[in-house]
């Protein structure tokens, strides 16, 4: 006979316990895939967050390039008399305007000429040169506005090279604008062919939420529009580079080389953003030192269209001490100043020059480029920087024994070898 197997009571126990085992392991495995996939989704709403700051960020910068109004302001702040002058100058007013100032580079050097005639010269040049191209003065002194110095002269060069790049930005600001109002105008036909006549009355009367939102979303197709095409005009990729890059810490460094936190005469700079600029289908080149150059951001279309450029041709030879070239400086600062900031923001070009073969001048050295040798392509400007110590009297000590730093500009005469690594968007106190 078989034996009669009783059941235990304690197996229905065993078997709940085991049960609860597996659920707590099954949800412990929910929890964790949960807690998985809510970590990728947030890694990549923080990864669509920040390129949506970068592409912000770059937008704003294309604007600011793009800005035709700020270049207006710009020019009317130098002196141009917006109200009466047009800025369209054709090349033969271009060329007249730089034959005035010509005759007044001569009269300037000219010391044959006593000072009663050379003054009464210079009023009559002037007076024709001012004719020419009209300007807005603010003071009713017309004598302080009398050029007959050769900073004058630099200072008329300047706008005069600012309203040709103001034509150049003008001329693709209304082509990009133009192509834009021609695209959104197909799009827009598009639209009203897909809807119905009834539809489009309802749309338009009954519903003036949709109106509104209609509005604003063509308004973000012209701007995403506008960014691409101004984009497309530059042979340059841009990016904005995070603060805690390499790259970041590197320039900011280098921004504030000459400043009070590294024993230097000058207040901190703050470097607000840095982006990187690579040239499309070009190799990753070395970078060698790095040179500052600051203007107007009038030229920044111009330089990234179609690179640095030389002084005219037609410009007087001596308005320019180590000739006609394009200035560079390790010393922020001295750039700094041939910027106009707004709201204490300035914008420099980080750059490295290829093949730099400087011959070292002093400053009382004048129109070396014609002295130059075949060897070399640039000057070495050597300027020492004098400030009083903080723990001597300035008054007792004389100006040879006071602490100095060097601080080296260079005139590169071949626009070619100049590459633009940055561009960086600089807070001035």
């Amino acid at each position: 006979m078989k034996k009669i197997v009783k059941k235990s009571k304690n197996k229905p126990a065993s078997k709940t316990k085991i049960q609860k085992k597996k659920e707590l392991r099954s949800k412990r495995k929910i929890i964790s895939k949960v807690e998985k996939s809510n970590q990728e989704e947030a890694t990549e709403e923080n990864i669509i967050e920040n390129k949506s700051d970068e592409i912000i960020s770059i937008k704003k910068l294309i604007r600011t390039i793009f800005n035709v109004r700020e270049s207006k302001r710009q020019l009317s702040f130098l002196g141009i008399d917006l109200k009466t002058t047009s800025l369209i100058i054709n090349e033969e007013l271009f060329k007249a305007c730089f034959e005035k100032l010509e005759e007044i580079d001569k009269l300037i050097n000219n010391k044959k000429i006593d000072h009663k005639t050379k003054k009464d010269k210079f009023f009559d040049l002037t007076k024709e040169y001012y004719q020419l191209l009209p300007h807005s003065f603010p003071y009713p002194d017309y004598g302080m506005y009398l050029i007959n110095d050769i900073d004058k002269i630099q200072r008329e060069i300047c706008l005069l090279e600012l309203i040709k790049s103001y034509n150049e930005l003008e001329t693709k600001f209304k082509k990009i604008k133009k192509k834009i109002i021609e695209l959104n105008l197909k799009e827009e036909n598009e639209l009203n062919n897909s809807i119905s006549l009834n539809d489009s009355i309802n749309l338009s009367i009954n519903n003036n939420e949709n109106i509104s939102e209609v509005d604003q979303s063509r308004k973000n197709i012209i701007s995403d529009a506008f960014f691409e095409q101004a984009l497309s005009q530059f042979d340059y990729t841009i990016n904005l580079l995070d603060r805690d890059s390499d790259d970041f810490q590197e320039i900011d460094g280098y921004l504030n080389l000459y400043s009070t936190n590294k024993g230097g005469p000058y207040p901190p700079l703050i470097l607000d953003e840095l982006f990187q600029l690579k040239k499309k289908g070009a190799e990753n080149s070395t970078k060698n030192n790095f040179y500052w150059f600051g203007c107007e951001i009038i030229h920044f279309y111009s330089i990234l269209r179609y690179g640095f450029r030389r002084p005219s041709k037609e410009a007087p030879k001596n308005a320019f001490i180590y000739g006609k070239g394009i200035l560079l400086s390790q010393n922020a600062y001295s750039q700094i100043q041939k910027c106009l900031p707004k709201n204490n923001i300035v914008y420099l070009f980080v750059c490295s020059v290829n093949d730099m073969s400087a011959k070292t001048v002093h400053l009382h050295h004048k129109n070396y480029p014609e002295k130059l040798k075949e060897n070399f392509n640039s000057i070495k400007i050597k300027r020492k920087i004098i400030f009083p110590s903080e723990e001597e009297d300035s008054e007792d000590v004389s100006s040879e024994d006071m602490p100095y730093i060097d601080s080296d500009d260079y005139i590169i005469y071949r626009p070619s070898l100049i590459q633009i690594h940055y561009i960086a968007k600089v807070e001035i106190p």
